[in-house]
């Protein structure tokens, strides 16, 4: 045992953390938690063993500090639900335990640095848009006049939609492009991609791959706010999809995910079904965000916090219940800015109801760069009917309602972890 208590062979190193779940599913496995970030906030203190504060952007000097917590000694898994700090995990799983599980380092870039995945998907022939990577806003420009317009403008490894636009011109293209420039966020890697636009419907696609072999977990359809920002307003299931789409579906994140490399972890795929099929939009090594793992724990039985902290630990995943075969997110927003009303939500029905700022407190409009989502609902039944009555007994509940006034300010301590998504 170290001197901070810790017994190395029953410790997870935690990078981050986004919820308690992520750390009491640690805990009912037996698990001890040594949870390391740049700056860790007090409630995740509460839930960890030993809270290390690190520059996670310096991975040497992270895994330094590991070893000296954890006397030289390899821990019993790394792990991390945040994604810009997949690499690092699989960096520290690299370096510091005695075999290695999870994903690798190729593994995890491949995955969260969008031209990586676009390039290494297109030479192996899989469909995704067309794409370019650009530096600055003439290349930009000539590389949207060659794709053709419609385009998609986004950061290289961004996430929760952040940057994401559709320009219609080149003038679009001049201003989203130099705005990426001008503030690419921390850490950032350099350069904007400039992509095809497909027009169609949009699936969010949950996965399970052990030894190479996936199964796809679940399938939502999303709806988005129309273009140019892209805005989650609801998913889902069933998806829609016939049979031989979703065939079509499984043999495709098959095989994307093993071009990728990624053999024994869980995904969250973005794809559009165009005029030419599906297209893979987006992939991430980790489990979706916002409470689709609750749904796809109640369409499918399995519970991806706990999937993938069984697959980082070497053990296997377990299957639960199905408990709904039809499931309905529906992200809270706002057409207007204004000061929000609403009574404090109910715990009476089979649902999940969150908003994420108090009664009385300034929204903006769902386009607006400070608005978008303010909380949401989920629902669980038999039927699309049974959702919709449930739906509307919450929302009759609740009473949101907005009051316009002139001089609205959204608050200074907006806690949501994004705004444009679940």
């Amino acid at each position: 045992m170290a001197d901070n208590g810790l017994t190395p062979a029953r410790t997870v190193v935690l990078i981050g953390g986004r919820a308690q779940r992520e750390f009491d599913v640690l805990r009912e496995l037996g698990y001890q938690i040594l949870n390391v970030d740049s700056r860790i906030p007090l409630h995740c203190m509460m839930w960890s063993d030993v809270p290390l504060d690190a520059d996670v952007d310096d991975w040497e000097q992270v895994a330094k500090a590991v070893r000296e917590q954890l006397d030289d000694q390899p821990p019993a898994a790394v792990l991390t639900h945040v994604e810009p700090r997949i690499p690092l995990m699989a960096y520290l799983s690299e370096q510091l335990l005695s075999e290695h599980r999870g994903l690798t380092v190729a593994t995890a870039l491949n995955c969260r640095d969008k031209w990586r995945t676009r390039s290494g998907l297109a030479e192996a022939g899989l469909p995704v848009p067309g794409f370019e990577l650009v530096e600055d806003v003439a290349s930009a420009v000539r590389a949207a006049e060659v794709i053709g317009f419609p385009v998609v403008v986004k950061p290289r490894d961004g996430a929760g939609a952040f940057g994401v636009r559709r320009c219609a011109s080149g003038d679009e293209v001049r201003v989203a492009v130099q705005s990426l420039l001008d503030d690419p966020g921390p850490g950032s890697l350099a350069g904007v991609l400039v992509e095809e636009y497909i027009d169609g419907p949009e699936f969010a696609v949950q996965t399970l791959t052990r030894d190479g072999d996936t199964e796809i977990l679940s399938v939502f359809s999303q709806h988005m706010t129309e273009p140019p920002v892209f805005v989650e307003l609801s998913y889902e299931h069933p998806c829609g999809l016939d049979e031989a789409r979703l065939a079509e579906l499984k043999a495709l994140m098959s095989s994307v995910l093993d071009v990728l490399g990624l053999r024994d972890w869980v995904s969250h795929t973005q794809v559009r079904l165009g005029s030419n099929g599906f297209s893979v939009v987006e992939v991430n090594a980790r489990r979706p965000g916002g409470r689709l793992v609750d749904m796809t724990t109640a369409v499918s039985g399995v519970d991806m916090v706990e999937a993938v902290s069984r697959l980082a630990l070497g053990l296997p995943p377990t299957v639960g219940e199905v408990r709904a075969s039809h499931a309905r997110y529906s992200s809270i927003v706002f057409e207007e800015a204004g000061t929000l009303l609403y009574n404090t939500p109910t715990a009476d029905l089979d649902a999940i109801v969150e908003l994420e700022v108090p009664s009385g407190e300034a929204v903006e409009a769902v386009d607006h760069p400070e608005g978008g989502v303010y909380g949401r609902i989920v629902v669980f039944g038999e039927s699309p009917e049974e959702l919709g009555r449930t739906e509307r007994q919450i929302r009759d509940a609740l009473a949101l309602q907005v009051i316009a006034s002139d001089d609205v300010a959204p608050s200074t301590a907006d806690s949501r972890e994004f705004k444009s998504c679940c």
